[in-house]
This record gives structure tokens, C-alpha cells and sequence, in this order.
């Protein structure tokens, strides 16, 4: 079925979200009474408003109240979605396709296709499955990038600390030390990261509520693990690990678009309210405390 982008506003043009009854770029409502003259299409649930579209399943037509949209971004009419709502990620099929294989098929599709990928899936979810997908996804992300980090510690020469006439031990114990702390950080950090994922989904959750979005938290979780599955461009050396934070937010945004259908002004507060200003007030406070370094004698 061809997919739908957004259905235009009557009076400003501007796409609405499926099932949206005001239009968040002007703020009209979308539930318009039909001219008593003309032979506009009406909904079939509720025949005091105007049809925006056929139901590509029934046919039925309905208003911007009843129109939802299908597991393949098709126009479906409230009564059709709610026989067959949503399309089963490949993370939840993890008993028919195996771990590897569904965890593969989610990142790629989270970072080539999230607008879809949101779109089609349920947004209930359990917390352990989106805990483990986050761990998976940090484990992912850092791996490469901490490993050439440590390989490279494991070169240096330590052997010249002893030429030196430096009272040290050998160079064994360093390179020891070095293959330890590997380990220790990638135990560490992937559980830290799934932490950091817990407090920054219970965030995100109050700012969607604050901006009127129906959310709750294992939804809001599982949008905000699942939108970590960017974190697969992390196996690229080095660079992979700097683009995915900022990949990930984009992510994010339409994993909270999608999964609470609000305008895309709601979920793009959501998803970055917390990491702007968690930002602004560590720059701030840097910039504080260079600032009172160079003030004192």
C-alpha cells in the first residue's frame, strides 16, 4: 500500500498526524461540519463532520478524529485499526528470528527507517526487553572505539619507564593493568548507560506530559531504548561514536511523534528539552568556574 506523509490542513496546508483533531501548525479544528449544499464526502462513525479520507482497507470514509495510521503508513479508519493496529518489530520477534538477527534488523531499521519503524509498532512494550536492547546498544556503541583506545595503551613503551632508571614496575604489570580496565570499563559503562536511559526516559516522560502528549513510562522507555539503536553506527572507529548521540535525538523525536501521534513541535520537547538543558547548565557551569579561576590572584 502507498505510504501517506500527512494529510493537509484545510486552512493552512500544513500535514496532520492521523487522528489529530486540531492542527498544530495554526491551531484550526480539524472536526469540520460539511456546506449544507454540497456534496462533500462525510465520516461514516460521526456524519456531522467532513471526510478528510477513504479508509484503505473498508473504503469507509472518515473525519481527522477516525483516520489512523496502518502498520505500513497507510490511512486506515479507526474501526480497521483497531482489528489489526500494529506490525510486530523484529526485536519482539526475537524467538522466531534469533537475538542477533532481530537486534540487527531493529538498528538498521531504527536508523535508516524511523519514521516507519515508530509508526507501525506497538507502543507498549515490556522493561526488560527495552532495558536489554539499550544494554545491547551501548555494548554496540563503545565497543570498537574503546577497544583501539586500549590497544593503543597496550603499545606504549613501557619498557623505557626501566631505562629510565624509574622506580616502576614492569612493563607486564601496565600492559596487565591496561587489559583489566578494559574489561572493567565495558562492564561498567553499558550497565551506566542503561541507568542514564532509565532517568532520562522518567525525564522525558514529565516533559511529554507537560506538553499534553498521552504518554506513560514503559512506552516512553521503550521509544527512547529503542531510538539507541542508532548506537550500531558506533562500530565505525572513533567518529561513529561522536555522530550517535546526536543521530539517536533525531531518532528519538519521531520514536515519541509516532508512538503518542502529537505534533512534531510536542515530541521534538520531549525528546530534547532535558539534553539542551542538561547541556546549558554544564557549559554554564564550565564557564563559571574558568571564569572564577581567572578572577582569583
Amino acid at each position: 500500500m502507498p505510504r501517506v506523509s500527512g494529510i493537509p490542513c484545510p486552512f493552512c496546508q500544513a500535514p496532520f498526524a492521523p487522528g489529530a483533531r486540531r492542527c498544530a501548525a495554526c491551531g484550526a479544528s480539524l472536526l469540520v461540519a460539511p456546506p449544507s449544499d454540497s456534496q462533500v464526502a462525510v465520516c461514516a462513525i460521526h456524519p456531522e463532520w467532513m471526510s478528510f479520507h477513504a479508509c484503505t482497507r473498508c473504503g469507509a470514509f472518515a473525519c481527522s478524529e477516525c483516520l489512523r495510521e496502518g502498520p505500513h503508513g497507510e490511512l486506515v479508519c479507526a474501526r480497521c485499526h483497531e482489528r489489526s493496529p500494529y506490525s510486530p518489530l523484529a526485536w519482539d520477534q526475537r524467538a522466531e528470528l534469533g537475538w542477533a538477527k532481530a537486534f540487527w534488523t531493529t538498528c538498521v531499521d531504527v536508523m535508516l527507517r524511523p519514521g516507519a519503524t515508530f509508526g507501525r509498532m506497538s507502543p507498549e512494550g515490556s522493561v526488560g526487553s527495552s532495558l536489554f536492547f539499550a544494554l545491547l546498544t551501548a555494548l554496540a556503541g563503545y565497543f570498537v572505539t574503546t577497544l583501539l583506545y586500549f590497544a593503543v595503551l597496550l603499545v606504549v613503551p613501557y619498557e623505557n619507564l626501566a631505562s629510565r632508571g624509574l622506580d616502576e614496575p614492569g612493563p607486564g604489570f601496565f600492559r596487565g593493568a591496561v587489559v583489566f580496565f578494559f574489561f572493567l570499563w565495558m562492564v561498567l559503562m553499558p550497565l551506566f548507560s542503561v541507568g542514564i536511559t532509565v532517568v532520562a526516559s522518567a525525564l522525558d516522560h514529565l516533559v511529554l506530559r507537560m506538553a499534553g502528549a498521552p504518554s506513560t513510562f514503559t512506552a516512553t522507555l521503550r521509544g527512547h531504548a529503542l531510538s539507541q539503536g542508532v548506537y550500531l553506527i558506533g562500530l565505525v572507529p572513533f567518529c561513529g561514536m561522536y555522530v550517535m548521540p546526536f543521530w539517536s535525538a533525531g531518532a528519538r523525536v519521531a520514536a515519541y511523534q509516532k508512538l503518542y501521534r502529537v505534533g512534531w513541535g510536542q515530541a521534538a520537547f520531549g525528546a530534547l528539552f532535558v539534553p539542551v538543558v542538561t547541556c546549558c547548565l554544564g557549559v554554564g557551569g564550565y564557564a563559571a568556574m574558568m571564569a572564577t579561576l581567572m578572577r582569583s590572584p
